[in-house]
């Protein structure tokens, strides 16, 4: 049966590599994602949400939902159960201030401000419309976020879904942004700008300031092996620390904020 299966996955990421690369790529990259985690490999496997309820920060209150748009389609990469993972996790911690960076389309960022508080405070960081970005600068790009910054419709869901009153966009380079502004405010903070190390390094050392004592950080695109091994390479590093875990069955990762907070303290 071993065989078989093994004998399966090649032809199907063969089959995909000769239709399309990226899809045999996305495939593999998946597959070997399933494989670290089901062989215990990499972060530990945690639910963020009944961590919040351990900590007595929120509870699971029967009357509540979660919402989602009706139109989520995207080709930012967040996956439909990650969606939901966000949106739940924003629900029942209940922050008072959101911190994003990486808006792109602001798919994420309508999660965050249709299940935060009605008073809560969503902040998110992106490049200026018209900034292009090469992988040979000092900070390198990886390819797929110069391709993702030359097509993105910056907060289009935001707009679209008539939410631009309740959030508060900042269009900054993350590598020239200075956290100490939102020093010790932020309750719930989201890194998914640039995948290079470089940049997921700086935007966790600003997260780090900018954290209150209650909440979460959450990392996405965690467990790649291609072009995101890196940003993996990092958190697991990290994890050496202060404790970090993986999402179970997601790329996303996460850590409590008095933790992260830690980070600061060494900088």
């Amino acid at each position: 049966m071993i065989a078989d299966a093994l004998k399966s996955v090649n032809f199907i990421s063969t089959r995909l590599a000769l239709r399309d690369l990226e899809l045999a790529r996305a495939f593999m990259s998946r597959c070997l994602q399933m494989y670290d985690e089901l062989a215990g490999r990499g972060l530990a496997g945690k639910d963020p949400v009944e961590f919040i309820v351990e900590q007595g920060w929120g509870e699971f209150a029967n009357h509540e939902r979660v919402e989602l748009p009706t139109r989520l389609s995207d080709n930012g990469g967040t996956r439909l159960e990650e969606l939901l993972y966000l949106a739940n996790v924003t629900k029942v911690l209940k922050p008072k201030t959101i911190f994003e960076i990486g808006t792109y389309n602001g798919r994420t960022t309508s999660i965050f401000i249709m299940n935060a508080p009605p008073d809560a405070t969503v902040i998110t960081l992106d490049l200026p419309a018209a900034t292009e970005v090469r992988s040979d600068s000092a900070n390198d790009y990886i390819d797929t976020d110069i391709n993702l910054v030359k097509r993105r419709k910056l907060a289009r869901y935001v707009y679209e879904l008539g939410m631009e009153s309740r959030y508060r966009q900042i269009l900054c380079d993350s590598m020239e942004f200075d956290p100490t502004p939102y020093s010790g405010t932020i309750e719930l903070g989201f890194i998914d700008g640039a995948h290079s190390y470089e940049y997921v390094k700086n935007d966790t050392e600003k997260v780090a300031v900018m954290m209150a004592e209650r909440g979460l950080v959450m990392w996405h695109d965690y467990g790649g092996k291609g072009r995101f091994k890196p940003l993996s390479d990092y958190l697991e590093s990290l994890a050496k620390k202060i404790p970090l875990y993986r999402v179970p069955e997601t790329s996303l990762a996460w850590a409590a904020a008095k933790d992260v907070r830690r980070l600061a303290a060494q900088l």
